[in-house]
């Protein structure tokens, strides 16, 4: 503050204030204060300077106090009408307390919790304006305090109030769905001085809400902001008594998004986001940059095919005729799959298969006695789902249905509740002739679900508070997005520098960029050969397979920028069917004809109908009602979690299953792992195993592991023996140069040949030599992990198929003598790949290393150059 220090005129100022100090003086001997108890601080608020203004003399004496351990407060303000102006500042402990009119009883006063902080203190400084321009002086007419000085000032009310600009950050803070001890917490670190307390933060948001609010009723501020924010919203409610039924709200950059990228949308229900227990049906879409964005929210009633069919309506009102959604994927929910076929006649509706396959572990694997029958069982069901062609679903049912002849409640679940009414919805054989961009799962909508749960925080919410954080978490959407499209246009990555790519730079998205260089890659091996193609790439993504980018090689031609799908050349929001000319007239005119033509109460009806379209915040409806148990004492505590009640399949899968990974709703996980021979590992890979699994040590534990890993159960020890000594005699010559001799050959068909129930030390698994022979027999990536040695085995003849159908398992050798099966998490590192594989291969099988070099290459640099694990085949012992 400017402060002035000339004193004209200071000394009369105060000739009138000497008669207050003796006032003063007098309530000090009438009141008999105890010497010993009163503190005199006359001269800490002495000052002979001159304040610029009221509010400058009244702030220096807040500091003043605050330093000394006393809050000031102002007494009486006078304006100066018959004499000079002034302002009389106390201690907030003066006066005594004044109990209201309607609390005058006895049993008021000493109701718990009440009291005063008000001990008559004598403390008064008296503020008196100048004659010349605004200035002001002070004098101590009583510098006594009889009480204590405040060691800490948090606890007084008046201290802690909150500035005006504290306010505002605390209004911008609220707005952003901070949580109130973040905001206290911020405004402390603007002020080191400041003593407001958590209380303090929760009076301001309450009456900041009132103050926003400003009267109006929970469904009318709702109305109000989405109405301010241009949100599509429709809602439909019980006309007996007003209270809404179904609400439908979506914001308008989410509509362009929907009618730009509409190809595939993905619906599911969540639960326990609001107090009315309304399920909540989320729609989402996917962009050209592979992100999620969100179409639009619906409340309904019921999960009933009317309210369904009435979302489904109001969704397909939001796009334009010529562009509606090829493929709507949902889990089974009947009533939301009949009201998809009622609206979208012509849209596949494709069923998730991983909810599928979560329905099938609910019912089925009771029915298992042996954990090793029931993995088979899932593994042999996760073949048929993904089963390429026709003719391998046909082969691949045969295969479960002869194998599992024992267990007929599990074939007969699979197939009639499944398989008859809806494999073209799901089975690959069917779903990869669709183009669902690699949607064939809800897991984008639950990850909508997930992320709202976190951010809302209470199930007992209702619709405003509900849009307040829906609303923030679309915006940050929407930047995101926008964010993706410009990196797509600007920035080009230095691995699509080739010359193929020259039309696509720029000008497509990044994202199906990636999924072009994987099928580029592959096209060196594939070549033209459309068989081994598979066309996925082409029929499911829109983009050119392996066969068409191996044609364009031979041709010499770069990758023309019509053979990628619009929907991935799309790299903003903006439309061109938006028509220009639409009006209202037509519709205004009617309306004016039927308020003619109604008697007085259509007129009114009719008004009351057009406020509540034109000034959305006088709306008359009401929220539902809240649903109740009717049954039961009620609880006294109110369950605010978010949490969703644990699904049937996790109820099972965790009384039944003790090794398989926990789900991320039901299952509690340690915070850290405990799993057996996790320390026999290294490192930098055990964070990321999901689970160990011990086999019996009988000698044939390797190859039970390999066993129970490929879905054979730990008990098929022996086929993979008998299929390991076929491998080797049915390429005998390619094994004797990759081994170097005829003898080496042979004494690993001895090693294999050992089906006793306990092998011998000679006859145990030994790696690296029957790495090869497991990955070439069965088609598969291999890990082999151990505290020694560490590499990666891929087959030697086949040609790799698309990186989404290859099987990697992982092996442990632990303890020096006992292996058991590992279970990693699909962002794991894997050790770099055997030296012989590169040296023996097949030029057709150069493609099964490309999708695992990121993460070979993260092995390495976590690994360092100081390790003691070996990644290379032929060790020394005697160097360990």
């Amino acid at each position: 503050m400017s402060l002035k220090n000339s004193e004209n005129g200071v000394h009369s100022s105060f000739e009138t204030v000497e008669k207050e100090e003796d006032e003063v003086q007098m309530n000090l001997d009438h009141n008999a204060v105890p010497l010993q108890q009163l503190v005199d601080f006359s001269d800490a608020f002495s000052s002979n300077e001159i304040f610029c203004s009221r509010d400058a003399l009244i702030e220096w004496a807040r500091n003043v106090g605050k330093k000394n351990g006393f809050v000031i407060v102002i007494k009486r303000s006078d304006k100066g009408d018959s004499r000079k102006a002034r302002v009389t500042l106390a201690c907030e402990r003066g006066g005594t307390y004044r109990h209201a009119k309607n609390n005058s009883n006895v049993e008021a006063l000493n109701r718990k919790g009440t009291g005063t902080k008000k001990c008559d203190c004598p403390f008064k400084i008296i503020g008196v304006k100048l004659t010349s321009n605004d200035d002001w002086s002070v004098k101590v007419a009583c510098g006594f305090h009889n009480h204590r000085a405040a060691k800490q000032l948090e606890g007084h009310s008046y201290a802690g109030r909150l500035s005006d600009g504290e306010k505002t950050i605390l209004s911008d803070m609220t707005k952003n769905l901070v949580k109130p001890r973040n905001i206290l917490l911020s405004i402390k670190n603007h002020d080191e001085y400041n003593v407001s307390t958590m209380k303090t933060i929760y009076n301001a948001r309450h009456k900041h809400r009132l103050l926003n609010t400003a009267g109006r009723s929970q469904m009318q501020q709702l109305m109000k902001q989405l109405n301010e924010c241009k949100y599509v919203e429709w809602h439909r409610k019980d006309e007996s008594n007003d209270c809404v039924r179904d609400l439908f709200w979506a914001h308008p950059t989410s509509i362009q998004l929907l009618n730009a990228f509409c190809s595939v949308l993905i619906m599911d229900c969540t639960y326990k986001t609001n107090r009315y227990r309304l399920p909540l049906l989320e729609i989402v879409g996917v962009t050209s940059t592979n992100l999620t964005f969100s179409v639009a929210f619906v409340y309904l009633e019921a999960e009933r095919v009317d309210n369904y069919t009435w979302a489904m309506e109001k969704l397909q009102s939001l796009m334009f005729a010529d562009r509606l959604p090829d493929v709507i994927v949902t889990d089974r929910e009947l009533a939301l799959m009949n009201a998809v076929r009622l609206v979208f006649p012509t849209t596949i509706n494709l069923l998730c298969r991983w909810h599928i396959s979560k329905n099938v572990l609910a019912n089925c694997k009771k029915l298992f006695e042996r954990k090793e029958k029931w993995e088979a069982f899932m593994s042999a069901w996760s073949v048929l789902v993904f089963s390429s062609k026709e003719d391998d679903y046909e082969r691949n049912l045969r295969s479960l249905t002869t194998d599992y002849y024992t267990y007929p409640g599990a074939v007969k679940y699979v197939t009639e509740s499944w398989l008859i009414p809806y494999k073209e919805i799901f089975v690959a054989a069917w779903t990869d002739k669709v183009m669902h961009l690699g949607n064939v799962t809800t897991n984008r909508a639950e990850s909508a679900h997930a992320k709202l749960k976190r951010h809302l925080g209470s199930s007992q919410g209702d619709f405003d508070s509900s849009w307040n954080v829906i609303n923030a978490l679309i915006e940050l959407q929407h930047t995101e997005i926008k964010a993706s499209f410009e990196r797509s246009i600007s920035v080009v990555e230095h691995q699509f520098n080739n010359a193929m790519f020259k039309e696509l730079r720029g000008m497509v998205s990044r994202a199906s960029l990636n999924m072009i260089l994987m099928e580029f890659k592959r096209a060196t091996q594939v070549e033209i050969d459309k068989e081994i193609c598979g066309c996925v790439n082409r029929t499911s993504y829109g983009l050119p397979c392996a066969h068409e980018l191996g044609e364009l090689i031979k041709e010499g031609r770069t990758i023309p920028l019509d053979s990628v799908h619009s929907h991935w050349r799309k790299l903003d929001t903006m439309t061109d069917n938006v028509s220009s000319e639409l009006t209202i007239t037509t519709e205004i005119d009617s309306i004016l004809r039927q308020f003619a033509d109604c008697d007085e109460a259509g007129k009114i009806a009719l008004k009351k109908k057009l406020r509540e379209l034109a000034c959305p915040a006088t709306t008359s409806m009401c929220p539902p009602l809240q649903k109740v148990k009717g049954k039961g004492r009620p609880s006294l505590k109110i369950n605010v979690s978010t949490k969703r009640a644990p699904s049937l399949f996790e109820i099972v899968e965790s009384a039944h299953d003790s090794t398989s990974p926990a789900t991320a709703c039901s299952v509690k996980v340690p915070k850290e792992k405990k799993l057996k021979y996790i320390k026999c590992f290294p490192h930098l890979i055990r964070e990321h195993i999901v689970n160990i699994v011990d086999v019996k040590a009988d000698g044939h534990c390797g190859y039970r592991s390999i066993a129970g890993l490929l879905g054979m159960g730990e008990d098929g020890w022996r086929t993979v023996r008998q299929d390991l000594v076929h491998e080797l005699h049915t390429f005998h010559d390619e094994y004797v140069h990759l081994y170097g001799s005829i003898d080496r050959v042979a004494e690993l068909v001895y090693s294999l040949s050992c089906f006793d129930s306990f092998a011998p030390y000679d006859r145990w698994m030994t790696l690296p030599d029957m790495g090869h022979l497991i990955a070439s027999r069965y088609n598969i990536v291999l890990v082999h992990l151990s505290i020694r040695q560490c590499l990666t085995y891929l087959p030697l003849r086949s040609v790799s198929p698309a990186p989404f159908h290859h099987k990697l398992i992982a092996l442990g050798f632990v303890e020096d003598c006992h292996f058991v099966q590992v279970f990693l998490d699909s962002t794991s590192p894997i050790p770099p790949i055997a030296c012989n594989w590169r040296n023996y291969r097949y030029q057709c099988a150069r493609g099964w290393e490309i999708p695992y070099v990121p993460r070979i290459e993260a092995f390495r640099s976590s690994l360092g150059t100081n390790s003691n694990v070996a990644t290379q085949e032929t060790i020394d012992l005697d160097e360990i």
